[in-house]
């Protein structure tokens, strides 16, 4: 490499790295309190099947991002680096990272596949789910732990030098891993990412396109049915404006979530992507300067695409509490609706009972008076 190229590599490195910075530093600087605003908000719908995971996927971002924020500020003011050895911070935040990131993935399809469950098979999804939704994403944090922890062993601080001026720092495998380290890598890409996302796309189009369950449920009839003496077993009478209002809103709620996580698949595919490809072809460290400067500007662009999915998550986490108050404000009407309907009832049995002679009444008749 000429010294031309090696400056003009170096400039572009040196522009990437201060885009990257500041882009993680506004992502970051946005979004954790905003996350902190949402589970503040969320907590009155602690009672919701839906909370537990809400709660696991904010935490779970906040992690993220709070350990990306620190690694990025510690790298330019050295303070970590000054009580702590270089390659444990590199072992200790890409496990925190990718543990972190697994368990969001997947804890987003634990809570699409259950909301699944409870479309297709509402009378025994109530009997077999699990009581408590907190030992599910236990599970899940311990899967996730467990899927990552080659991170401690492989992840390393590495040297790097380019003449007399600069030279620095970077995570990367240990070389004496690189013969396992592309297995490591498409494992891990498809168990963190790949796979739970193409799940969460599946069940959500499954249950947009579905239009007849695979359980027979109650059968609903309108107002105008009845009328017309279509009478059946088993019957809820609603009325016919309900029945479409409530099909709407299942639609667009199925509609939004499938954006929600397309849109998410979108942001986060073509950096797990880029990264696999470079550890196959090593694209990093390749001996034409010209494919790592590619490299190095898709790489920055990719990574400011990944940065971008985590505003969106208090966004759909706001959504998500907004169908809950709507449905837990309708559960209060309806509850309301049915008390009035019983003390009525009751009032009338009363007035009943007190205009009904008692049995043991006796009636004089004319005859018997003097």
């Amino acid at each position: 490499m000429s010294s031309s190229e090696h400056e003009q590599f170096l400039r572009e490195w040196t522009f990437s790295s201060r885009l990257l910075f500041y882009s993680i530093i506004a992502v970051t600087s946005l979004t954790l309190p905003v996350l902190v605003l949402i589970m503040a908000l969320i907590r009155p719908h602690r009672n919701s099947q839906y909370f537990p995971y809400m709660c696991g996927i904010i935490g779970g971002n906040f992690v993220l991002l709070s350990t990306v924020f620190t690694l990025v500020v510690s790298e330019n003011v050295n303070v970590v680096y000054y009580y702590l050895p270089g390659f444990i911070i590199c072992k200790f935040s890409a496990f925190l990272v990718n543990s972190a990131s697994c368990f969001i993935h997947w804890t987003w399809v634990a809570m699409y596949s259950q909301r699944c469950i409870h479309v297709f098979f509402p009378l025994r999804s109530r009997r077999r789910l699990p009581r408590s939704t907190w030992n599910t994403l236990l599970i899940i944090l311990l899967f996730s732990c467990a899927c990552q922890i080659w991170a401690p062993i492989t992840i390393t601080e590495l040297n790097f030098s380019h003449g007399n001026n600069s030279q620095g720092t970077y995570c990367a495998e240990d070389p004496y891993f690189s013969s396992s380290s592309k297995i490591i890598v498409l494992v891990e890409s498809t168990i963190t990412f790949f796979i739970p996302f193409m799940l969460t796309v599946l069940a959500d189009i499954s249950v947009l396109v579905s239009k007849v369950p695979w359980q027979t449920p109650f059968k609903l009839i309108s107002a105008d049915d009845l009328r017309s003496n279509n009478r059946s077993d088993n019957m809820k009478i609603v009325s016919k404006l309900n029945l479409e209002s409530a099909e709407k809103r299942r639609i667009n709620a199925i509609k939004r979530c499938l954006i929600s996580a397309t849109l998410t698949l979108v942001l986060n595919l073509p950096n797990y992507v880029l990264q696999v490809v470079d550890e196959f072809y090593s694209l990093r460290e390749h001996r034409e300067v010209s494919i790592r400067r590619i490299f190095l500007q898709a790489d920055a662009a990719v990574y400011i695409l990944y940065l971008l999915q985590f505003p969106l998550v208090p966004v759909n986490m706001y959504f998500l509490r907004q169908n809950i108050t709507r449905s837990s404000r309708k559960l209060r009407e309806k509850t309301t609706l049915q008390q009035e309907h019983s003390r009525s009832f009751q009032v009338l049995e009363m007035s009943n009972d007190q205009s009904r002679i008692p049995l043991s009444t006796t009636i004089p008749s004319p005859t018997s008076q003097t």
